[in-house]
């Protein structure tokens, strides 16, 4: 019974150190997906900073998953003229149905965006109510400057 108990174990020990190698994978596949879309996003709103009409700040941000821990992903925070701040904030790795999703945020502005599994491409996201079904249409520069034109026009 002792070496059933311990083949048992030992079982079970491999399947959860092949698990966390998993899990480090998905989580750096992630980490370098949040970085890939913030410097998108800084690139196409470069000029803006460079006329000083906006300033970008990058940071990284602290973020807790059950499955995968604990660690940092990049964040963008744009300060414009007015003072007025918005930023784009990684939430999480494992969202139903998506890749991941990012939160657009400033005051009570909430703008998500989620990327598909089958093509790691961005959209946004806006629910209107609390439980209204969201309304969804593809990330990309023109959809970012209608964004944030309608952002700044508030």
């Amino acid at each position: 019974m002792a070496k059933l108990l311990e083949d048992i174990l030992k079982q079970k020990q491999e399947q959860q150190k092949a698990s966390e190698f998993e899990h480090v994978a998905v989580r750096q596949e992630w980490i370098a997906n949040c970085e890939k879309l913030m410097s998108k996003i800084a690139k196409w709103l470069q000029p803006l900073e460079d006329k000083n009409w906006l300033e970008i700040q990058s940071e990284n941000m602290p973020i807790r998953e059950d499955q995968l821990g604990d660690y940092e992903a990049r964040s963008l925070r744009l300060v414009f003229l007015d003072s007025q701040i918005l930023t784009f904030r990684p939430v999480g790795r494992f969202i139903i149905g998506f890749q991941g999703r990012v939160d657009v945020v400033s005051g009570n502005t909430l703008l998500v965006m989620l990327v598909h599994k089958e093509n790691d491409e961005w959209d946004f996201a806006k629910r209107e109510g609390r439980y209204g079904k969201p309304t969804r249409w593809e990330f990309n520069k023109s959809a970012l400057e209608e964004f944030l034109a309608e952002f700044l026009e508030e």
